[in-house]
């Protein structure tokens, strides 16, 4: 039997009467329930001198997988789609197999810093590495490697390294650019100084992890540090992804602008 088999085999007792919502719920729920179930059959063999229950403990793991599928499923995602995708982050955390020293450096530890010109290749072959993403805009001319190094020149990049020193996420803030001067745009009237957020991109074994969240908090508190009332940024309008995040960080879209065969959203956020 195949984990996807399973799944749609366990769903077969899944009650017809729960709406998307009380599935999700249930799944997430259940899963805590199973859990606790599987946890106190562990102590009363640890603390309580009982003979470990193995047959009672591989059914609760199996309650366990039923919760696990039926999470899966009200995310409309395979079950083996959500193994895979964790065989992935294994892969890509402990490429050697299990290392103490990762396992103590977790990624809420990646640190974010101003870049210098010493990491400019990397930030470039970064960006490379990103033109064949769905939705991209980027390409051979753009961002190129004189307008990372620009960049750099003027101290406006903020990068996140991984455990080992790879560059995984990078973000441009500058104090202005033009692009962002049309006066169709309904930018907020009452700022006297703001920021420009530009060319952010995070290496695509680390992307749906919150980096670009995170990269675009950092890049605000160094906006608000410069003195800046509020940031601007230009999104594609034909990329999805970024705009649900920005939309989860209250970004107020103020028009819309047609650059470089482009169109693109204007955002903008208070400070």
């Amino acid at each position: 039997m195949t984990i996807n088999e399973y799944q749609k085999l366990a769903m077969r007792t899944l009650n017809p009467q729960l709406s998307k919502r009380d599935v999700l719920i249930n799944g997430v729920m259940g899963l805590c329930g199973e859990a606790g179930e599987a946890i106190d059959i562990v102590k009363k063999h640890l603390a309580q001198g009982h003979e470990l229950d193995r047959d009672k403990l591989i059914k609760e793991l199996g309650d366990v997988a039923w919760y696990l599928a039926e999470t899966a499923h009200a995310l409309d995602v395979p079950l083996e789609a959500v193994l895979e995708g964790n065989i992935a982050k294994l892969r890509a955390r402990y490429p050697q197999g299990f290392a103490a020293e990762k396992s103590l450096l977790r990624e809420d530890d990646w640190q974010i810093k101003r870049a210098d010109i010493s990491d400019a290749d990397e930030i470039y072959a970064l960006y490379r590495s990103l033109m064949d993403m769905p939705h991209s805009t980027w390409d051979e001319e753009y961002p190129s490697k004189d307008i990372v190094e620009h960049d750099l020149q003027n101290e406006v990049i903020l990068i996140m390294r991984d455990h080992d020193g790879k560059i995984i996420a990078a973000i441009a803030v500058c104090d202005d650019e033009e692009d962002f001067d049309d006066a169709s745009i309904n930018w907020y009237k009452d700022v006297s100084r703001f920021g420009c957020l530009a060319r952010l991109g995070v290496d695509k074994q680390h992307q749906g992890k919150g980096i670009a969240k995170k990269m675009l908090l950092s890049a605000m508190d160094l906006c608000r540090e410069k003195g800046c009332d509020a940031v601007r940024f230009l999104v594609s309008k034909s990329n999805p992804a970024p705009q649900r995040a920005y939309a989860k960080l209250n970004f107020d879209i103020c028009g819309e602008v047609n650059l470089y065969e482009h169109q693109w959203l204007c955002y903008q956020k208070r400070l």
